[in-house]
């Protein structure tokens, strides 16, 4: 059996749980990871000498290795938006993998690298305490600045970044151009340990992106010095973050089986590939492929000529004009009702069912699944039959979710624990449960506070959630355990979920 080490990009359940989750369902290999007070928690950094010695004592177990620098390095995804960590010390930290290759060199490492995000909200949840007052304008910067140099600016964007240089603090704008300058310098080395060849294979993804900004200029700087490099087949550059752990997992696990999975995709709307959804830089249809590749798979010009079937409920509408989960139907945009036909992208999935195994990549809204096409997919009885369902945050969170899982659960039962994981918690937790549980706790004047309130609204979503198991059949049969906010937020929960058999 074929052993996977992997480094999870933080604690959280998407990182830390799915992988494991996929693991255990899938079967076929093994996967070693960390024990979970190892990796931190939200701002609080991994202690890197800790990891650091739990792969030198794992290492030489595994077959493959799928590894987080950002986890490696600054101990986790948030602290990579925070450190104080000057570009020699991370080089030294990076060191690590010379050592590990030169003792084991049998080892397959699989390493991702993330471009740091600057999110277009003032907001210092995940970011310094300065983002809260300036993160929109310091994002702007980013566009105004991107757009210059591409010789895009209008004249009146050339004026607003002068007038938006002069209007930041000095300090703000050093701090947060000082990090993202290491931060870059860590991807270039990450490139050369690649080109050095003690990396096998290597993922920058672009976390919260867009066209124009910080990480499109990063992007292209990278993509020349890949370029010089004669990397371009091994270094892989694409919108994702979060869900990179499952794909390089899968891909281990296609590489050490000698295949390539063949995916077919149809899309929910003719415009579906060609829009560039909120929070990423790239036509939908692209970044799939990319996804695609980076799980060890190739996309099939056929049905007949697939492997498994990926049906892409796909937005219609990009950017700030994209659904959000939660918001009703007849809020989104006009272009949801008229550019796509949903009682036709349902037949043609259950078409293919009994045919081929069938995933859906419920990409329409982002951050949850489109309540009207579940409603119909659960009608007919049509959700347990999927191979795998994924819907939370970025469409490209989702889809490479949705892609890892299926291609992982070829030789799995027909029912699938992980897909009812992620049904209850990307439709019924994220598009509908998790803004009733908001307005419970200004009503009864609760808060996540991580005493008895959080635990009565853990309790309000899970006596919820019990009601869509009972309601809906979904891929089970299961129960849940427990339900939790692993960042004491609404915006995810950490949910147990058991086979009832």
């Amino acid at each position: 059996m074929v052993r996977i080490l992997l480094l999870p990009l933080d604690e959280r359940p998407c990182n830390a749980r799915f992988p494991a989750m996929m693991a255990e369902e899938c079967g076929g290999y093994e996967l070693i990871m960390p024990p979970r007070e190892l990796l931190g928690d939200q701002k609080r950094p991994a202690s890197v000498e800790a990891v650091a010695q739990w792969l030198k004592e794992n290492f030489a177990s595994c077959d493959y290795a799928v590894l987080s620098i950002d986890m490696l390095v600054y101990g986790g995804i948030v602290p990579s938006r925070l450190h104080q960590l000057g570009a020699e010390q991370c080089r030294a930290r990076l060191g690590l993998l010379r050592q590990l290759r030169a003792k084991h060199p049998q080892v397959k490492v699989f390493a991702f690298s993330l471009i740091l995000r600057a999110p277009a909200y003032n907001s210092a949840e995940e970011e310094p305490d300065y983002y809260e007052t300036y993160g929109a304008r310091l994002c702007r910067l980013g566009v105004l600045r991107d757009k210059r140099e591409r010789g895009a600016a209008s004249g009146a964007e050339a004026e607003e970044l002068q007038a938006l240089e002069r209007a930041l603090p000095a300090a703000v704008t050093a701090d947060f151009c000082g990090r993202r300058a290491v931060n870059h310098a860590v991807n270039e080395r990450a490139v050369e340990l690649l080109h050095e060849n003690i990396l096998d294979f290597l993922v920058i993804p672009l976390d919260d992106c867009a066209e124009y900004g910080w990480a499109a200029a990063e992007q292209r700087a990278l993509r020349a010095e890949i370029l010089q490099a004669g990397e371009s087949g091994r270094v892989y550059l694409y919108s994702g973050a979060d869900e990179v752990g499952c794909v390089l997992a899968a891909r281990a696990v296609n590489h050490s089986r000698g295949r390539t999975p063949a995916v077919y995709l149809q899309y929910s709307s003719v415009y579906g590939p060609l829009v560039t959804p909120k929070y990423e830089d790239r036509p939908l249809g692209e970044n799939l492929k990319w996804q695609i590749a980076a799980a060890g798979g190739r996309t099939a010009a056929s049905p007949e000529a697939a492997d498994l079937i990926l049906m892409v409920n796909a937005p219609t509408a990009g950017g700030e004009q994209m659904a959000e989960a939660g918001t009703k139907g007849d809020q989104w945009d006009a272009s949801y009702a008229g550019c796509r036909c949903l009682p036709d992208f349902v037949a043609s999935l259950r078409a293919y069912l009994g045919e081929k195994p069938v995933a859906l990549a419920d990409l329409a809204a982002a951050n949850g699944g489109d309540d009207e096409l579940m409603r119909m997919l659960a009608r007919e009885g049509l959700l347990p039959r999927l191979a795998s369902y994924a819907a939370w945050n970025t469409a490209a969170n989702a889809a490479g979710t949705c892609i890892a899982h299926a291609m992982l659960r070829e030789r799995a039962a027909e029912r699938s624990l992980f897909t009812a994981h992620r049904i209850l918690e990307d439709w019924a937790y994220q598009a509908d449960i998790r803004q009733r549980a908001a307005e419970l706790a200004k009503s009864v004047g609760s808060t996540l506070d991580r005493g008895e309130g959080e635990n009565q609204l853990a309790a309000f979503a899970q006596r919820e959630l019990e009601q869509y198991l009972a309601r809906w059949a979904l891929p089970g049969p299961a129960r849940i355990e427990r339900v939790e906010f692993p960042w004491h937020r609404f915006f995810e929960i950490d949910l147990s979920l058991k086979s009832a058999r």
